[in-house]
């Protein structure tokens, strides 16, 4: 739960992130209660990988996905139960439409996201 009305939130993902064809394009987002981010700035990462094997699963660099966040479209993210998540798009603009994206790997990889409350 938020705990006040006046905080701004960081959020973090980490994991490992793979894509298993080549020339692909992967868009990871947080939402707030459905909707992304507005205020200070939406919090999205794009990851491209590019490969001459159109069957080559080997690409899952580690890596994080992160930001600041105290507004929505709908407006301040208010004191109470928050829904957050992360979204994965199958395409950014100029990518592949394969739909081969993950997290973690094999089982063997801790995802998690954190979420810190700060006074604003």
């Amino acid at each position: 739960d938020k705990q006040r009305n006046n905080t701004i939130l960081k959020v973090e993902f980490h994991s490992q992130f793979g894509q298993s064809y080549s020339d692909e394009c992967s868009e990871y987002s947080f939402q707030f209660d459905g909707q992304e981010c507005s205020q200070p700035a939406p919090i999205v990462t794009s990851i491209y990988k590019r490969t001459s094997n159109s069957n080559y699963w080997g690409v899952a660099p580690p890596g994080e996905v992160g930001g600041l966040c105290n507004a929505t479209s709908r407006g301040p993210l208010q004191s109470g139960p928050l829904s957050i998540s992360v979204h994965i798009r199958n395409t950014c603009p100029g990518g592949s439409a394969h739909t081969g994206k993950g997290n973690g790997w094999n089982g063997k990889v801790t995802s998690y996201i954190l979420v810190e409350e700060y006074c604003s």
